[in-house]
């Protein structure tokens, strides 16, 4: 059986070490416990402190960071915070997520690290999806349609290459 803990605290170093204002920063705010519920999916239980660790089984949190996928994808992005995802402590929240989104971590990097290249490849994609779209709505539903389109072609086409 997988040791999540263990995967998620060698996760957690090569955070730390991606970025040294980072590991000097989470010292700062520890011990911090959160919740992370995406929209379908179990919670997430999260403490970063001496012995940091994750969990699916249900545990005290400070505050609760709530939303769609998209949603938090949307965050990391663009690097802007959505309050109305926030629940419980959002002061502390509020914090936390300004040292994680400021801390200049190369998302794409821990993603073909950790998922291979073809995720990284769809990471890159998604967050150049979102760093280009435009203000209008109807504009953006449509630009997110065709870009995932030719994402997924994309996709197709590598799966393909690499098949043979």
């Amino acid at each position: 059986m997988i040791d999540m803990n263990k995967l998620f605290l060698r996760f957690l170093n090569d955070l730390r070490e991606s970025s040294p204002n980072l590991k000097k920063s989470l010292k700062e705010i520890s011990p911090i416990n959160f919740c992370i519920s995406i929209n379908g999916h179990r919670k997430i239980y999260i403490t970063i402190d001496d012995d940091s660790s994750i969990s699916f089984a249900q545990n005290t949190f400070q505050f609760e960071i709530r939303g769609s996928l998209i949603e938090l994808l949307n965050l990391l992005a663009t690097r802007k915070l959505n309050k109305n995802l926030i629940f419980g402590d959002t002061e502390q929240a509020i914090i936390f997520a300004n040292i994680i989104l400021k801390s200049n971590i190369d998302i794409v990097y821990l993603i073909d690290k950790y998922f291979g290249d073809i995720p990284a490849l769809l990471a890159l994609s998604t967050i150049k999806l979102f760093k280009t779209s435009d203000n209008n709505i109807d504009n953006d539903y449509e630009n997110i349609r065709r870009r995932l389109r030719d994402v997924a072609i994309k996709l197709d086409r590598l799966e393909a290459l690499r098949g043979t």
